[in-house]
């Protein structure tokens, strides 16, 4: 395989790059780790509150032998883990992505638009396309318009996330994506957006269900609402939520000090189990709300407040409230170019969910925040 530059419209080496910067740079290098068995630590670099906490470990404490790469989570939601894989982790996984691939298309070469920071870049944006022997195309920053030229291309699959779908969806360009195929991270997409974009562009796109801890668990394709296990994953629940057993799991973990994962390996996510290969996604445990007895989704109700006019992207908090003595109540964070009022949102929820009485209140005039891969982050006020 090679790497193209599409930046400076040419290819480049994969060789050993002492303090990767650019996109090209940092698969560059990740993968002359991976060809040569080297351990190397990936991490976002530019955010230096991670790259403090890396670095106060020390790199001889952090190199365990055997281990491929150490991969630290970003700390969003507490603090960073730093996560240990082997280089049949990265194999094995491949091969039972590029498994589930359409068998009536052969792919020439692979675009991503993500960076190569975290385990989604470089396990399927880089070793996909090792494992594939196909080239991969790079570029520092993506617009959609760019995206959708590449796309045209027959034999091209696209490692994107869900923002660049739904922005793809918004500018309705006149093509068809038919020889192509996309693949797009865990954040979420919505069955609406999904189906919106296999009807605008027939093509399709699989989303990845996965972590950096357990590595790829599940997929779905365009607008289905349950997820398929990959074949060689055991998926089973405790408290209704999901474990997992599976080659792609992380061998240790390391949070104050290194430890062995033991399997089945629990997460937070909240399923419906369908059988001992499927399941519906129900949310993570801190993002589920108690209402009137029932669980709702955050990821639900952003949904809705999403699909609002003018509204760009909208992030729900559960706060309890103690003093009132109800269930919870929803902080509804707004990015949008209006103010949206309590009653419209009062309307589109009651088409949802009925008298269901669900308490919320609004914060409009917000900017949500996101990681690399399209997951909201936070937020802060408009200037």
């Amino acid at each position: 395989m090679k790497i193209y530059d599409m930046d400076k419209k040419c290819y480049v080496e994969i060789a050993k790059v002492d303090n990767p910067i650019s996109k090209v740079e940092q698969l560059s290098h990740a993968l002359y780790c991976y060809e040569n068995e080297i351990f190397d630590i990936i991490y976002d670099k530019a955010q230096p509150a991670l790259k403090a906490h890396v670095e106060s470990f020390g790199e001889s404490f952090l190199k365990q032998d055997e281990m491929q790469f150490l991969y630290f989570t970003s700390g969003t939601t507490g603090t960073p883990t730093g996560v240990y894989k082997t280089k049949q982790n990265s194999k094995k996984q491949a091969w039972a992505l590029i498994d589930t691939l359409p068998k009536d298309m052969k792919f020439n070469r692979i675009v991503t638009t993500v960076p190569f920071v975290h385990i989604y870049g470089v396990d399927i944006g880089g070793v996909v396309p090792s494992e594939l022997d196909i080239d991969v195309w790079v570029k520092e920053n993506f617009i959609p318009e760019e995206l959708a030229r590449e796309a045209e291309v027959e034999g091209t699959l696209v490692v994107t996330t869900p923002l660049f779908i739904k922005a793809l969806n918004r500018i309705k360009k006149n093509t068809k994506f038919s020889g192509s195929y996309f693949l797009t991270s865990t954040a979420p997409l919505s069955p609406e957006d999904a189906k919106e974009f296999r009807e605008s562009y027939d093509s399709s796109v699989m989303q990845l269900f996965a972590s950096t801890e357990t590595g790829i668990m599940a997929y779905k394709v365009d607008d289905e609402t349950i997820l398929r296990a990959y074949d060689c994953v055991e998926i089973g629940e405790s408290d209704n939520m999901l474990n997992i057993s599976s080659p792609f799991v992380a061998e240790k973990v390391l949070n104050d000090t290194i430890k062995k994962v033991k399997l089945p390996f629990q997460t937070e996510d909240i399923v419906e189990m369908l059988s001992e290969h499927e399941f519906k996604l129900l949310g993570r445990s801190s993002n589920l709300a108690k209402v009137a007895g029932k669980r709702i989704s955050t990821i639900q109700i952003e949904s809705i407040v999403e699909s609002l006019d003018d509204v760009e992207c909208a992030l729900v908090k559960v706060r309890k409230d103690e003093k009132a003595l109800r269930d919870e109540v929803l902080d509804i964070y707004i990015e949008s170019s209006r103010v949206i009022k309590q009653k419209e949102l009062k309307e589109a929820l009651k088409k949802v969910f009925g008298s269901m009485h669900i308490v919320f209140k609004l914060h409009n005039d917000m900017i949500i925040t996101k990681s690399s891969v399209g997951k909201k982050i936070g937020f802060k006020e408009k200037n």
